[in-house]
């Protein structure tokens, strides 16, 4: 493996545990606590339809959990990723995917492909070395392939992991000269809706352990997932704590 930074490395720490699919093996983790992070990777599954055998890269997989729903479609989907750590769990969860332990910015990889998605990576990166692992993707990308990015906004708080988060002006500018923004839009909304959200789900803690008892208690959490979907899955991007970008090469 490739020396990895300080903020890398604290990256690395937490895949000493598959996390991203807690929601498998715990109904507590499905309809309370992954309900913004299984949202998420809807969107963005979403913007790969129609799925019609397209060849996808999950640029950054970590543990491959991504992958693992975009493998139930008609599509062929890679990943890669610079944790090996990581990786193993992905192909763990994953058997009939291909995966490879690679950097980005030496990326060597036997395919063209008509979308990759980096999702929640870019901030992990060194700012200088973003330049050319953009031109390493924007070269693995068939002529009018797209990327599909995602990344913190600069309204959300700057962890220790993170180098930096975005506005929709600082993500353009980074992109460039490889990719152009097509369409912009922010995820995780922010405001007095979020904290409807936040109250609702501390009320969801309390009747988890009567969940099966009665329909009232099973119905108050589908509409906890559905208040998160209309109200607070998807907005304008300076109110959003995300953004999600679909890009065109330039070159």
């Amino acid at each position: 493996m490739n020396q990895l930074s300080k903020k890398q490395m604290q990256q690395e720490a937490e895949y000493n545990f598959p996390y991203h699919y807690l929601d498998l093996i715990s109904e507590e983790e499905r309809w309370l606590q992954g309900i913004e992070y299984m949202n998420h990777l809807e969107i963005v599954k979403n913007l790969l339809k129609p799925y019609n055998g397209q060849l996808i890269l999950d640029a950054g997989c970590g543990d491959g959990r991504f992958c693992y729903e975009l493998k139930k479609e008609n599509v062929r989907v890679v990943g890669v990723d610079l944790s090996k750590r990581a990786i193993d769990f992905a192909k763990a969860f994953n058997p009939d995917v291909e995966f490879f332990v690679q950097d980005m910015g030496h990326l060597h990889l036997p395919y063209k492909f008509d979308y990759v998605v980096l999702k929640e990576t870019l901030e992990h990166f060194v700012p200088e070395k973003i330049p050319t692992i953009l031109q390493n993707l924007s070269s693995v990308l068939k002529k009018e392939g797209k990327l599909i990015i995602t990344v913190p906004s600069v309204n959300k708080p700057l962890p220790k992991k993170h180098y930096q988060h975005f506005t929709k002006e600082g993500l353009s500018s980074t992109l460039e000269p490889h990719f152009r923004i097509v369409n912009l839009f922010g995820y995780s909304r922010m405001g007095y809706k979020r904290s409807v959200f936040t109250n609702l789900r501390r009320v969801g803690i309390l009747l988890y352990p009567f969940r099966n008892k009665t329909k009232i208690v099973k119905k108050f959490f589908v509409f906890i997932n559905n208040y998160y979907k209309q109200n607070l899955a998807v907005g304008d991007h300076d109110k959003c704590l995300g953004l999600i970008a679909v890009c065109e090469k330039t070159r």
